[in-house]
């Protein structure tokens, strides 16, 4: 039996302790008053076993890359990997890999968990459900976190927040660099954590995403970002209000046309832009595929086009274009599924032609592919 209801009469910390102390087995999922704020989390005997952001920006691979615990080849290597098996986690792939250690992908699954509840912890608007489950299947490495620690911790950083609020409303807030004064001011003596983070300022990256880029927890960059507006370093803008339907239809046009000029740089950074302001909408994610396509980025172009797919499943031309950039990667496999799904969907025109003949091609060489394993093994097997 399920159980849910709105966060506003029941706040997650309550509905968190509920689950712990009755020892439960399930999958809490909560959602916020955002469309695309969509949290899964595991629990097992009333221990958090792990947790998802169903669009975050904090992924492990991009961790352990940051950290310096793998390297951009290896990673690469695993995502291969889990693209041919996506029911394979990564971390397991990594360890298989041997690019990892079981105690290094443990503490920064821990980290993950730890990040995703602090969050949740904030929302005070929304709906959770609870779906038990008589067990839940674990990855190799195994992570159990107690719910009391983090709210213990969680209740310390809404307390804190308190005291940053009037500089930094926000991890959603954009740093932007101060304007220099005096050309005779001293050269600015910080520490190494607020150079590192004033490196990651650009005018357009909230404070989130430099805390994903660097690897770090949103809460601790926002206190260096304290620091450092009360320094007059940089100054804190808040995030435009969400654009009207009508206004995103015109950016999408826009965009479209700028590609059509062949401005593509322009349209790969504004499609970025406009993604990570609205991660549920496919037309973004579509474009930004097509332009990264145009500059030979065929890797970032097949993933940009694959969430445009899994966004927008009922969309032929989003399937097409993600077959036909995973063809040129050699992803036969995900190349096939989608030009399956394009002719299944009735895409039609010179496309449809297009599809068939490309979805014939990929047969055939899997084919070829299948029966030069084959032959390898005989003479294998010969020796």
């Amino acid at each position: 039996m399920a159980i849910e209801g709105p966060l506003q009469e029941m706040s997650i910390q309550d509905v968190l302790q509920l689950l712990e102390l009755a020892r439960k087995t399930g999958i809490l999922t909560v959602t916020s008053d955002h469309p695309s704020d969509e949290v899964l989390i595991h629990f097992q005997k009333g221990l958090i076993v792990f947790s998802m952001h169903r669009h975050s920006r904090r992924r492990l691979g991009q961790l352990l890359l940051r950290a310096g615990k793998i390297t951009e080849r290896e990673l690469d290597r695993a995502l291969e990997l889990q693209r041919q098996n996506p029911k394979q986690r990564l971390a397991d792939i990594l360890l298989e890999m041997g690019s990892v250690s079981e105690e290094v992908v443990r503490r920064h699954l821990r980290f993950q968990i730890e990040e995703t509840l602090y969050e949740v912890m904030n929302w005070t608007e929304g709906r959770f459900r609870f779906e038990e489950k008589e067990h839940l299947e674990w990855d190799r490495v195994r992570v159990q976190v107690r719910v009391e620690s983090l709210l213990m911790e969680g209740a310390r950083r809404i307390d804190e927040w308190s005291r940053l609020e009037p500089r930094i409303p926000s991890v959603d807030a954009i740093p932007v660099l101060a304007p220099i004064g005096d050309a005779d001011a001293p050269v600015l003596d910080l520490r190494p954590d607020e150079w590192e983070v004033l490196a990651e300022i650009d005018g357009e990256q909230d404070l989130r995403q430099i805390a994903a880029n660097l690897g770090r927890s949103s809460f601790d960059v926002a206190k260096i970002a304290y620091g450092l507006v009360s320094t007059g370093v940089i100054k804190i803008q808040e995030r435009p209000a969400p654009l009207a339907e009508d206004d995103l239809q015109r950016a999408v046009q826009e965009l479209r046309d700028l590609l059509d000029r062949g401005e593509i740089e322009a349209v790969v950074r504004r499609a970025e832009e406009f993604q990570a302001a609205y991660p549920d909408r496919a037309e973004f994610a579509l474009l930004a595929g097509r332009a990264l396509s145009g500059q030979g980025r065929m890797r970032a172009a097949t993933e940009a086009l694959a969430r445009a797919a899994v966004l927008a499943p009922l969309s032929p031309e989003a399937h097409f274009d993600l077959g036909l950039a995973a063809i040129r990667t050699g992803d036969l496999a995900r190349a096939a599924t989608a030009l399956e799904t394009f002719l299944r969907l009735g895409g039609n025109g010179r496309r449809r032609e297009v599809a068939g003949s490309a979805l014939a091609a990929v047969q055939t060489l899997n084919e070829v592919l299948a029966h030069e394993v084959t032959d390898d093994d005989e003479r294998t097997g010969d020796r």
